[in-house]
């Protein structure tokens, strides 16, 4: 099925973790949006994968698209959940966020 609402897209950047600077496993990324997010992630992308030219660091960009199936998204309600998805990524696989 699909939602006649309009979707929230917003990006989540942020450097990987020292340890992990060749790669991430975005598998783990998906993952953990989309066990916060729940069933208001509607699609999560990984949208840039870059590397400092001076520092050697690697971050990625992840675009996450929220839908509701039932009704439509305010910008509030998903800045919510956008930051509750940041925190987790933050605590459990220890990127830092890019400003």
């Amino acid at each position: 099925a699909v939602s006649s609402h309009p979707s929230v897209i917003f990006d989540v950047s942020f450097w990987l973790p020292d340890a992990d600077n060749s790669e991430m496993d975005t598998s783990n990324v998906y993952d953990l949006i989309r066990t916060v997010g729940g069933d208001l992630v509607e699609q999560v992308s990984l949208t840039d994968n870059f590397v400092h030219p001076k520092t050697g660091r690697r971050s990625h960009c992840y675009r996450i698209v929220y839908r509701s199936m039932d009704r439509g998204l305010t910008k509030d309600e998903v800045n919510v959940i956008h930051d509750q998805i940041k925190e987790a990524l933050q605590n459990e696989l220890k990127v830092e966020p890019r400003i």
